[in-house]
């Protein structure tokens, strides 16, 4: 559904589109942002186990919801040059947040020593054998 011309001329005429293009800017890049890290967060929940139950399935419609909601704003950018401007800008605003928020986007988790219980249970073989 289109809005009037009537509708959208006083809009541009009032500074309302100019302002409305600055929100949907600011938004799709937060959106960008909050949707890599919740990726970021299902991949190593995923590689844990711990993506279970509930959680999965909120997590499988938000994924799905994010996807409907980046194909419509990605009709909305018609030009190589607004996708190149808005992926330097996510780009950049993923620098900064990222160092702001302090995770740096190259993360490995730590080896963990098992502990002598873990050891004989996960190796079923005699802890005090193994050598350091």
């Amino acid at each position: 559904m289109k809005p009037k011309k009537h509708f959208i001329d006083r809009a541009q005429t009032n500074g309302s589109i100019d302002r409305l293009n600055q929100l949907l800017s600011a938004s799709h890049i937060l959106l960008c942002e909050a949707n890599g890290l919740l990726e970021e967060a299902a991949d190593l929940m995923k590689r844990n186990g711990l993506l279970l139950g509930e959680l999965k399935q909120l997590h499988n419609q938000f994924t799905n919801s994010a996807d409907r909601y980046f194909r419509e704003f990605a009709s909305m950018v018609t030009t190589e040059e607004q996708k190149m401007d808005m992926f330097s800008d996510m780009d950049g605003f993923d620098e900064w947040f990222r160092k702001w928020a302090k995770l740096p986007r190259e993360w490995k988790p730590s080896e963990l020593r098992a502990t002598k219980s873990e050891f004989k249970n996960e190796n079923n073989s005699d802890y005090d054998k193994r050598t350091d």
